[in-house]
């Protein structure tokens, strides 16, 4: 049974790694009422506000330390997502399709980005943030490669830019140490996602 229409695009958006996580909202209403209030009064309103405390704890640029915890966590998905994909496996075979669906949404559950979050060491929108800031380097250098075997693809690795601009000069070096180890994580991941298109 090909249960495709169980899985809308969640699969490209995981390769494209484009979305936004750890944006700082705004015009919220704290923001507000620090604005109004007298100038003595905003650095103590500011720094009471729990929510813009988190947001900068989330958001903060990557360190060294969090190659460690991405890995971390991608190795408890990668586990998780491969007993889903063996319970679907197991469910098909025996013709049990309410087991089989089942086995596939606990692949894409929220729970197992959870449980890489525990893994890591981290909250959830730490997690998130490290997550789609190591995945998005590691998406352009797949893609750069990529391009590099086609035809003028030398051009367009140039309008694609340097992946890793922008980071520390110490987290860029050693990401670039390990690009292959937490690339081959970032692509297992995903391609446990892929395969279960075609169950």
């Amino acid at each position: 049974m090909r249960l495709t229409r169980y899985f809308p695009a969640f699969v490209l958006a995981f390769a494209l790694a484009a979305c936004g996580h750890g944006n700082a909202p705004t015009g919220d209403a704290g923001g507000t009422q620090a604005q109004d209030a007298p100038p003595s009064a905003k650095p103590a309103a500011v720094a009471a506000d729990p929510s813009a405390v988190a947001q900068a704890n989330a958001t903060r640029p990557l360190q060294v330390s969090d190659l460690d915890a991405y890995a971390k966590g991608m190795d408890k998905e990668i586990e998780l997502r491969k007993e889903a994909s063996d319970k679907a496996i197991k469910a098909k075979a025996a013709k049990d399709q309410q087991a089989e669906v089942m086995a596939i949404v606990e692949m894409t559950s929220a729970e197992i980005e959870s449980a890489g979050a525990r893994a890591a060491g981290m909250d959830a929108a730490r997690y998130a943030f490290v997550k789609h800031a190591i995945d998005r380097v590691l998406g352009s250098v797949w893609m750069g490669k990529a391009m590099a075997k086609m035809e003028g693809g030398a051009q367009m690795q140039q309008k694609l830019g340097d992946p890793y601009a922008g980071l520390d000069a110490d987290v860029a070096s050693a990401l670039k140490a390990r690009e292959g180890e937490l690339g081959k994580l970032r692509e297992d991941n995903m391609a446990i996602l892929a395969n279960a298109q075609n169950l």
